[in-house]
């Protein structure tokens, strides 16, 4: 005969006896936790337990049968027993529970689920006031960073800290013990966010590779202070490495990183790095220093050091300043010790620091610039200026009702160099457009005045010592749309034909005697067919008597208004020759080269772009700049990329990378970058990567590569391996750090 249900009060304590069926334990403990770490993780809030009777109850039981002791204040509660708290919750077969004391003593199929914690057991005391208790050949997991472990015996010492003794640890699903820690103690405090074992052992399938006296690691995404994952490679120029990172956990807002590095054919570098974080500022200061670098100099030592300090704050709403400096102690330093390709090809470091001050159309900022040059192949010349100060302004408005745009921009800059002359430009340029724009087309007529005054240095004996120019600039831009419902393979689709022409004026002054501080030749393309200044910067301004003309064509999907293909081409015929050049003869050409462009989005993997550039007026191989484009991925990181890059006389690359999984544990990736013009391969990588379900990830790559196309260039070969476990970090080299520079669309998801 089923128990009657039965209420009973005392002071705080309500207990409430209901007949109830308990769940098996084993997929209890495991309810709504996702060990696909792929995914997104849960939230605490999603793991739910068995409603409580009464809600908001400070303490609440339930079974199917009960015994109470009046004398001793002990009760027996028997069958399915439920204990609920405003803490946590718990279940087992049989349930002693102290009414004056407040303490449980469970016995058989234990359930407990705490914050952060779940647990089952044979046996267990819990002191609910205390918030202390223990418990007995145990299975657990914290939930709020999947992990998971078994252990003979847990302390429960507070509401968010656990003991446990004779411990295995793991962060991989149930079914699998790919990887796992197995300690003699272990601590867990959820509220502090770390674990800390003794007498650890790192066991790897089942095979002890790695032991440990003491060993912390992190149970959710905060900090502390310990020794990192230490990181393990070799190279031809360093040999074999060795990195020991220490965290120091200094306040919640800053910390530091102190990081050996230990070089079989170069010595020890010591390296650091502060960050500081503020309400509206955030700073970080990094350095490395070699006492003597072996390779170098064996007998003498030859100091070898790098600094970078950025500093970046926001002290008033629309008020920002940065600080961005950078320096190495000689220029092979980058390409010696540098990590990664980009990185070691790089040819100056920036030395910056600017105030940027935005109020309403108003846009204003002071800088002042200076650059370490660290390729020996440029010579003084060719290094670039210093700009001490650079002061800017831009504003840009509309009067109504007219609707007249109204833009200007000014700037003093005072450039310094080594070799070349020195000088002061202030620049003017204000503008006046009215944008007529509708969904058939638009029409824009502009007025533009730019004005450069200088002043240059006397020592440089220059001509002219304040040379100016002076350009009005007249353009009108005009373009219409025309649109026709047709079908991209089979889907309903929208074509539109997007005739434009652009006229612009612009008569000649002689800038000739003026300096070259900052100004280029811009890139022809098709945008820059109808811009106003076919230079770069401040020191040219181009006469021109030209007309534009580009045509465009767009495929839309109806269903999404997703654009499927883009197909562009242009050109610009000349009214006169082009007198203001920054070197070389005047350019008498009739007509530009013909510029095409094309892109496209075939199905919802592939994309590919198309850049041509045709230049009628060559003699021979009249196509003087291309680049194609073909890319393939899935949200499953499937990962195709083919890029051939083509410049007359300066650049023929092809570069391939790509990341390609065979199910859920295997996966291969690797790249290869070849000159055809310095007939020599640039940069080769293969590697592979091998894991199980995300809780661990074992990566290594050969990477063969050369900082520059010179001939004679050794090339630079690489061993990487890197042992991801979760929930520990990362051991070896940063592989994925290198796979997300070198393969495009490459992201690491752990």
């Amino acid at each position: 005969m089923p128990a009657r249900p039965l209420t009973f009060s005392l002071c705080l304590c309500l207990l409430v006896i209901t007949p109830t069926t308990i769940a098996e334990q084993q997929p209890r403990i495991d309810q709504g936790l996702n060990w696909d770490y792929c995914a997104q993780p849960h939230r605490e809030s999603d793991l739910t337990v068995p409603a409580s009777p009464l809600p908001n109850q400070h303490l609440q039981l339930a079974a199917d049968s009960m015994e109470f002791d009046q004398e001793t204040g002990l009760s027996l509660l028997t069958g399915g027993v439920q204990l609920w708290r405003l803490e946590g919750y718990a279940e087992a077969d049989r349930i002693e529970f102290d009414h004056q004391r407040r303490v449980a003593d469970l016995f058989g199929n234990l359930f407990i689920q705490q914050t952060g914690l779940r647990a089952t057991a044979t046996q267990g005391h819990l002191e609910l006031d205390e918030d202390r208790g223990w418990l007995r050949d145990t299975r657990f997991r914290l939930t709020q960073g999947n992990a998971r472990g078994s252990a003979g015996l847990i302390n429960l010492t507070g509401k968010d800290q656990s003991r446990y003794e004779q411990v295995v640890y793991s962060t991989c699903p149930p079914d699998r013990s790919d990887w796992s820690l197995v300690a003699s103690e272990l601590e867990i405090d959820m509220a502090e966010g770390w674990g800390s074992a003794r007498h650890a052992r790192l066991q790897l399938a089942g095979l002890p590779v790695f032991y440990m006296p003491y060993f912390t690691f992190p149970v959710d995404e905060r900090r502390k202070t310990g020794l990192l994952i230490p990181s393990i490679g070799s190279s031809n120029r360093l040999g074999s490495e060795l990195t020991l990172p220490y965290y120091f956990n200094l306040a919640p807002n800053y910390d530091a990183t102190l990081t050996p590095r230990l070089m079989s054919k170069r010595g020890v570098m010591l390296g650091g790095e502060l960050r500081y974080l503020g309400e509206r500022h955030r700073a970080e200061i990094s350095g490395e220093i070699l006492p003597s670098d072996k390779q170098i100099s064996p007998d003498h030592a030859e100091r070898r050091s790098a600094l970078r300090f950025i500093h970046v704050s926001h002290p008033y709403p629309g008020l920002t300043t940065r600080i961005d400096t950078n320096a190495v102690s000689d220029n092979d330093y980058l390409e010696d010790f540098g990590t990664g390709l980009v990185i070691t090809s790089t040819r100056h470091l920036e030395r910056v620091g600017e105030v940027r001050y935005n109020l309403g159309n108003w846009s204003l900022l002071g800088r002042v610039q200076r650059f370490q040059t660290v390729d020996d192949s440029l010579s003084e010349s060719q290094h670039p200026y210093r700009r001490l100060p650079q002061l800017t302004s831009r504003y840009r408005g509309f009067i109504n009702p007219l609707g007249l745009n109204i833009g200007f921009s000014g700037e003093y800059t005072h450039f310094k160099h080594d070799t070349l002359s020195d000088g002061e430009r202030l620049s003017l340029r204000p503008s006046l457009s009215l944008p007529l724009r509708r969904s058939w087309g638009h029409l824009i007529p502009r007025l533009s005045l730019n004005y450069a005054s200088y002043r240059l240095d006397e020592e440089d004996d220059p001509e002219n010592e304040t040379p100016d120019y002076f350009v009005p600039a007249y353009s009108l831009d005009g373009g219409l749309v025309f649109e026709r419902d047709t079908h991209w393979f089979g889907i309903p689709a929208q074509q539109t034909l997007e005739p434009r022409l652009f006229v612009l004026y612009a008569p000649f002054d002689d800038q000739s005697d003026i300096p070259d501080f900052d100004s280029a030749d811009l890139d022809l393309s098709f945008t820059n067919l109808f811009k106003e200044n076919r230079f770069s910067g401040r020191d040219r301004f181009g006469d021109a008597r030209q007309i534009s003309f580009g045509l465009t064509s767009r495929w839309f999907q109806s269903e999404n208004g997703m654009e499927r293909l883009r197909a562009s081409i242009g050109q610009i015929y000349y009214g006169e020759d082009r007198e203001v050049q920054l070197t070389g003869a005047t350019e008498d050409d009739p007509s530009s080269a013909i510029v095409a462009e094309l892109s496209s989005r075939l199905g919802s993997h592939w994309r590919t772009t198309l850049t041509l550039r045709h230049n009628p007026h060559l003699d021979d191989e009249q196509i003087d700049r291309g680049r194609f484009t073909l890319r393939y991925s899935t949200p499953e990181q499937k990962q195709i990329n083919i890029d051939y890059n083509f410049k007359r006389d300066s650049i023929e690359d092809l570069d391939f990378s790509f990341y390609w999984p065979f199910g859920h544990e295997f996966s291969l990736f690797g790249k290869w970058k070849h000159s055809y013009l310095y007939e020599r391969n640039m940069n080769r990588i293969l590697g592979l990567e091998y894991g199980g379900h995300c809780c661990w990830k074992l990566r290594t790559l050969l990477q063969r590569y050369v900082a520059n196309e010179d001939k004679d260039e050794e090339e630079e070969t690489r061993f990487m391996l890197q042992l991801e476990l979760r929930g520990l970090g990362a051991l070896g080299h940063t592989v994925d750090r290198t796979m997300q520079e070198t393969i495009y669309g490459y992201h690491n998801e752990r």
